[in-house]
Formats: C-alpha cells, structure tokens, sequence
C-alpha cells in the first residue's frame, strides 16, 4: 500500500510537470496545472461515491479504476473477506455453543450489564416458564419475583449459591459474571436430593431411636447377669456389654448428625464466651482422663458468633479423640489464638499421628485411618464429621496438621477458626 501511494505520488508530479511545461508553451503556466488538479480532484471524489456506495451495499464485485484507488479498493475487499470468514467461524461456534447449551440439562440465562435478559435454553424456559417472543430484553427479577432472589441479586454477592422453593420444587441458583459485564445464570433441580436427604436423615433419627430401646434393655440385662453367672462367662458378657456401648455411641453420634442437619442455623446475634467454655471443656475430660495423660489449657478471653452447645461438642470431640489415640503420660493441650480476623481454638497431642495421605479423608463419615485400632479405642468414625459439620454451619474451618519427628509421625494440631 504504501509503495502504491509512492508510485501515485510520482504520477502526480510528473503530470503536474507535463501541465506546467504545456502552460508555458501556451504562455499560461498555471492554467493547465489548475485544470490537471481539478480533474484529478474531481476523479478522486468519484472514486470516494463508488467507496461509499459499495460499503453500503457490499457485495463480491469490487469497482475497477485504476492507480492508487484500484490498490485501495483490493485492500478493502481482501479485508471484508477476511472478516466474512472470521464472521461465518464465530457464527458456527455460537451455533454448537447454543446447540450444547440448549441441550443441557441445567438451565442458562444470558444477562447483560443491567441484569435483562439475552438468551436462555430450553431447560430455563421450562424451569422458570420463559418466553422468547415477551421475555427478552426483561430484567430477570421482573420475572422472578422472590424477595431472597431480588435481595441475593442487588447484593451483587454471587461467591455461594441461592437455593429457592419455586413451585414446589427447590432450585439452586448461581451466578457468574463474565465478559464485558455480563452474567451467565445457572440453576438445575435438586427436589431430588432435597428428598433423598431428608429421607436418609429421616431413616437414620427413626433407625437410631428404634435400635436404642432394645440396646438398652440388652445392656440392664447383661449388667445383670454379671453378678450371677459363673466366672468363665463373665468375659463374653463383657464383650457383648461392650459393644452395645459401641453401638449406643454410633446412634449417638448419628443423632448428633441428624440433629444438625435439620436443625436451623445458629444465628450470627448470639455469643459464646470462649474462655469459660474451654474452661468447662477441660474440667470434664480431666475428670474422664483419670490422669492418665499430661493436660494443659491456655485460653484468651474472646467471643464467638453461633451456638454454645455445638460449639462445645466440636471441641469435647477433638478433645475425646487426643485422649483416644495418645499413649498414657503424654501431654495433651487445649488453647486459643485471637486475631483481628479470626478466632483459633488448638487441640495439640503427642499421639500416635496420622499420615499425610489420610489427613484431607479424615472427616468423612466412617473414615478411619486405622480401622482395627479405631475400633479397640472405641471410635465410631463420626467424630471428626461431626466436628466439620458443627464448624461449616458456624461459617469456620478445620485444619488438621500432624508433626514428623525422624521421618516419624509424633502427634497432631487440629486447629478450628472461628469468624470474629
């Protein structure tokens, strides 16, 4: 292009010239130059309409002239066919992307920068009962009218999910901004598993208060026939007396699990004092350690947000298992950290450890790194997924840390933060 210009420049000149010397020899010298460049100006202006023209109804056929005009014009056209073909791949990306998308089975809503709707498939439209022809270009919380739905999309707080009750179904919703402030809505139907969960928490708080009552009248009966029968049952009795108590404390623990399901969130108003509550907590276990191992505390006076008692059979549970796994005379120690941000509430022990590989398992319900030993020391499995579930509804975290002395493990930290 730019030796094209070069070369039209040097036609121009060189006419100019051949004007300016014809002027001479006529003996005017600037009238023949004045009408050389009317012309050409008059060519160019030409040149420009047929421009304009063929950019207003663009078609294959480019103009023919000549000069620099016939280089602009290819210039052009190799441009507007690079662009048609860029145009005709992006459409038939756009097409398998709407192809897939409408065939997925959660729904998606397209949103611009003032929350109106772009697009949507097939599943949106059935989920939420949209209509193309009346729906596009309406801002969504016209169409969805739930008070927590308009209040979780003016907060403009889209980190968790929405779940909604929407004509006796429960939708869980999310949102995510993407592109040039646009927001990709995705919800799916979970009444299915709302049903399968309130079912098996159903079962497990039904089969646990079935099961004890029968626990309980084969426990009396056992403890009963322990001062009457010969000594050399005396062992069996107390084998089978030992594993009703195993199983009274795993439908204890599924109780505590099903109660936490399906009780409400604690509320963020109430406050615990932490010092008295650890000071309370370490009181029971040295009673029930018998002084078998080296317990310490070291609190700091702070408050959490949530329930006491939760909070309290969290740490009465990590408190229970250092105990579990620690051999006699070792120490166990119970403490807390405060900072502007949050509250860290420390079990330390010097027990047997647990290995990397177990750690992120370790609050799977039934999940045990040592089945066998997990069973002589009495766990059920649930401790450590109660102590999750307590810390998730309390919006805290767990960290689980175990030391390695001598490429050996020797103990474990189990650290719970607390929100201030």
């Amino acid at each position: 292009m730019i030796s094209a210009l070069r070369q039209e420049i040097n036609r121009l000149l060189f006419g100019l010239l051949l004007l300016l010397a014809l002027g001479f020899i006529l003996g005017q010298p600037l009238l023949p130059v004045c009408l050389g460049l009317l012309a050409y100006l008059i060519w160019t202006f030409y040149n420009i309409k047929r421009l304009i023209k063929w950019f207003t109804h663009q078609d294959k056929h480019v103009p023919e002239t000549c000069g620099i005009w016939d280089d602009i014009f290819y210039q052009l056209y190799q441009l507007y066919r690079r662009q048609r073909k860029a145009k005709q791949k992006l459409t038939a990306i756009l097409g398998h992307f709407q192809e897939s998308t409408q065939a997925l089975p959660y729904a998606a809503i397209v949103l611009n920068q003032n929350m109106e709707i772009e697009w949507f498939n097939v599943t949106a439209k059935k989920l939420f009962d949209l209509h193309k022809n009346f729906d596009i270009g309406q801002r969504i919380d016209n169409l969805i009218r739930f008070p927590t739905f308009i209040g979780y999309l003016s907060a403009e707080k889209f980190s968790d999910d929405l779940e909604l009750d929407l004509n006796n179904r429960s939708v869980r919703l999310t949102i995510t901004p993407y592109g040039n402030n646009q927001y990709l809505v995705g919800a799916h139907d979970i009444t299915q598993q709302r049903k399968l969960e309130v079912m098996r928490r159903d079962f497990t708080a039904n089969a646990s208060h079935e099961l004890r009552t029968p626990l309980t009248v084969i426990s009396g009966y056992v403890e009963a026939m322990q001062d009457s029968i010969e000594p050399k049952l005396q062992q069996p009795l107390q084998h089978i007396l030992q594993q009703t108590e195993r199983i009274e404390s795993l439908f204890n623990d599924l109780m505590a699990l099903s109660r936490l399901e399906t009780s409400d969130l604690p509320s963020i108003v109430d406050r615990v004092d932490i010092k008295p509550l650890m000071q309370q907590i370490y009181n029971e276990i040295k009673l029930l350690d018998h002084n078998k191992h080296q317990l310490t505390i070291q609190s700091i006076p702070a408050n959490i947000s949530g329930n006491s008692e939760d909070i309290r059979t969290a740490l009465v549970n990590l408190m229970t298992n250092a105990l579990r796994y620690s051999p006699d005379n070792t120490a166990i120690r119970l403490s807390n950290t405060v900072n502007e941000n949050e509250i860290c509430i420390m079990v330390e022990d010097q027990g047997i450890g647990i290995a990397e590989e177990h750690i992120p398992r370790l609050t799977e319900r039934f999940y045990r790194v040592d089945p066998g030993r997990s069973r002589e020391q009495g766990g059920t499995g649930l401790g450590l997924a109660i102590v999750k579930h307590i810390l998730d509804r309390h919006h805290a975290r767990l960290e689980i840390e175990s030391n390695r002395v001598n490429s050996e493990y020797n103990g474990s930290i189990f650290r719970c933060y607390f929100p201030r």
